[in-house]
C-alpha cells in the first residue's frame, strides 16, 4: 500500500505544481490521460485498502484502455493527438434526451446522433498492435492480463467465482463482504499500468519524473514476491 501511495504522489507532482508542457496537441492530450490515470489509481487503491479488490479490477481495466490508447496514439504524435481531441462523440444521449427518458416523454430526435461512432477505425487489439513498436510487450501483457479484467467488468461466469462458493457439501456461501486476497496482485498491476501511461505522458511532453515510480514497482513486486522484468533499458 505503502508503496503505491508513492506512485500516486509522484503521479500528481506535476498536477500540484501546475502542468508544465509543451505548447503541443500531444501534451494537451496526454495531461488529460494524466489527470484520468491519478484519478483511477487513487481510487483502485482505495478499494483495495479497504478489501474490495475484486471492484477495483473494473477501474484497472479502464486504466488499461487508457493505457493502450494513449500508447497507440505516441506512435504518431503529430497527427493522431489531434484526430482524438477533434473527435466529439455524438452518439452520447444529451441533457433534453435524458429528462425525456426519465420522465417518460417522447424522446427527442437528433440528426447528429449516430448509432455508433469512435474516434479511430482500429480495434482495440487494433490500437494495442500499432503500440507494440513505442511499448514493447504490451500485447503479451494484455494476452495475461486483460480478459481476466474483462471478466470481473462483465457478469462472465468465468468471474462467478468471487461472488459465491459452493462447497462439496452443498453449503453456499454469497462473498459480498470485502476480502484482502486480491489486492496485491491488484496493487501490482495497477502500478505497472501507471508506469507506462507516465512514460508515454512523459513522450508526449509532460513533465513527469518516472524514478520514483519505477522504484515504486520494484519494490511493490519485491514485498509481494513477484518477479518484474524490467526492460532492458531500464535494467540497466
Amino acid at each position: 500500500m505503502a508503496e503505491t501511495h508513492a506512485v500516486l504522489d509522484a503521479l500528481r507532482a506535476p498536477l500540484d505544481a501546475g502542468l508544465e508542457l509543451d505548447n503541443t496537441p500531444g501534451a494537451f492530450l496526454a495531461s488529460i490521460f494524466l489527470v484520468r490515470c491519478a484519478r483511477n489509481l487513487a481510487a483502485v487503491l482505495l478499494l483495495c485498502e479497504t478489501g474490495w479488490a475484486p471492484e477495483a479490477q473494473t477501474l484497472l481495466r479502464a486504466m488499461v484502455e487508457d493505457m493502450v490508447t494513449l500508447s497507440y496514439i505516441s506512435t504518431d504524435p503529430e497527427q493522431l493527438p489531434l484526430k482524438w481531441l477533434r473527435f466529439e462523440n455524438r452518439r452520447l444521449p444529451d441533457a433534453e434526451q435524458l429528462l425525456a427518458a426519465f420522465s417518460g416523454q417522447k424522446m427527442p430526435e437528433r440528426e447528429d446522433q449516430p448509432k455508433y461512432e469512435r474516434w479511430t477505425r482500429l480495434s482495440f487489439n487494433g490500437m494495442a498492435k500499432r503500440a507494440e513498436k513505442v511499448v514493447p510487450g504490451i500485447l503479451e501483457y494484455l494476452r495475461y492480463v486483460y480478459p481476466i479484467l474483462s471478466d470481473r467488468a462483465h457478469g462472465n461466469t468465468s468471474a462467478s467465482s468471487m461472488y459465491m462458493r459452493v462447497y462439496p457439501d452443498g453449503t453456499v456461501e454469497p462473498l459480498y463482504l470485502p476480502s484482502g486476497a486480491q489486492s496485491e496482485i491488484t496493487l501490482c498491476n495497477a502500478v505497472t499500468v501507471t508506469y507506462t501511461t507516465a512514460e508515454r505522458v512523459r513522450a508526449l511532453g509532460v513533465t513527469v519524473d518516472l524514478g520514483p515510480i519505477e522504484l515504486a514497482e520494484q519494490r511493490i513486486y519485491d514485498a509481494c514476491g513477484l518477479p518484474l522484468e524490467l526492460p532492458e533499458e531500464l535494467a540497466d
